[in-house]
């Protein structure tokens, strides 16, 4: 425990990774705040609200009609605040919309918005039965959940940047686990001591491990209590694909899944996606003497899915899928719900690989050394 204390303490309280922190805390802060809450936009009876109180009149107004969606309440949410019908050039959206005339008239709508140049202002309701509010409760056999959603949409963007930003904090804070000792010219010291072959390498492995847990639970609860105190979690029943920036798909029973089931889904993947990376700088930090040359080829190996991706357009798709940099990006979950077990089984099989494969190499430094 001694050992393990005393890695952990050489791993979190180097200056640069301190600092590291507070950057990440910082861009998320600006993130959510200026972009997500920024761009919110509500406008009710000709009153305009933006960012906070955007989000607070969305919340208001939503509640007296939250429950199972009927064409009666459709039409009563219309009677109330009319058809969006204001466009403003370059900006594709009608800009006279709340959260619940924009929902009824975004599926239930007799016109429609592709951009500023291309739109059509609805003039009536489709019965829910004929549109694909209908299907997707005919496939599901659930009614359709009306709510306010937004807090879920902007959970899962926030959470995607933050993992991102975890996994480069993971890349600083890891990467001198085993490579900085030899950097510093004190792994002989070490390995050769009584504790230093197993102990030492065992206690550096766990240092390393929670370290990384450390990281994804501090950003998932500064984005949860942002995003818990702004917006809220309601509508965790209502389907994925009525959350903003998804649709309904009949072909992907996944945007039909309960949108808080799929963000739990997401936070599983995200810890394995995390850890592995974190078994992936554990290795490379086992075979180079400095930490500037295991995080840059440690960084290397967490961005080459990406740009296998961009040079064989989505070939073998399903296999980086379970990378790191991959397993944390909701859209990509989507695309693959269905085969899940072959990029957990990736992920999974890099972080047992990785982490025996990164241990053997370092203890077999140590006899080399006392030979």
């Amino acid at each position: 425990m001694r050992l393990y204390r005393m890695e952990l303490y050489k791993l979190l309280c180097r200056k640069f990774f301190v600092i590291s922190i507070a950057l990440t805390l910082g861009i998320l802060f600006v993130y959510f705040y200026f972009v997500n809450v920024g761009d919110e936009r509500s406008v009710v009876d000709g009153h305009v609200y933006t960012g906070l109180q955007a989000v607070r009149t969305d919340r208001e107004i939503t509640e007296e009609y939250a429950g199972i969606l009927t064409d009666r309440k459709a039409e009563q949410i219309i009677e109330t605040y009319g058809f969006p019908s204001k466009v403003e050039e370059y900006y594709g959206g009608f800009r006279d919309e709340n959260y619940l005339n924009g929902f009824v008239t975004e599926y239930l709508g007799n016109g429609y918005m592709r951009d500023w140049e291309d739109y059509k202002v609805s003039t009536a309701l489709s019965p829910i039965a004929d549109t694909e509010l209908g299907r997707a409760a005919e496939i599901t056999g659930m009614e359709t959940t009306l709510d306010y959603t937004g807090g879920w949409a902007v959970f899962l963007d926030t959470l995607q940047l933050g993992m991102i930003l975890g996994s480069v904090l993971i890349l600083i804070g890891v990467s001198p686990v085993f490579a900085e000792e030899r950097q510093n010219k004190t792994a002989a010291i070490i390995l050769t001591s009584a504790e230093g072959k197993e102990k030492g390498v065992r206690a550096k492995t766990a240092a390393a491990f929670t370290v990384s847990a450390m990281i994804y639970t501090g950003i998932v609860l500064y984005v949860f209590l942002g995003v818990r105190l702004v917006y809220g979690f309601s509508g965790g029943d209502c389907m994925l694909g009525l959350v903003k920036g998804y649709h309904l798909n009949a072909e992907n029973a996944v945007t039909m899944t309960a949108v808080g089931r799929f963000a739990g889904v997401e936070l599983i993947l995200d810890f394995l996606a995390l850890n592995s990376l974190c078994a992936l700088t554990v290795c490379v930090s086992a075979y180079f003497e400095t930490t500037f040359h295991t995080v840059v080829i440690s960084c290397t190996g967490w961005i080459a899915p990406l740009l296998f991706r961009i040079m064989f357009r989505g070939g073998g798709y399903l296999i980086i899928a379970g990378t790191p940099l991959f397993l944390v990006m909701p859209g990509v979950l989507i695309d693959v719900y269905r085969m899940l077990f072959i990029p957990v089984g990736v992920a999974a099989g890099m972080l047992v690989f990785c982490t025996g494969h990164g241990m053997r190499k370092y203890a077999l430094l140590s006899q080399s050394m006392k030979a």
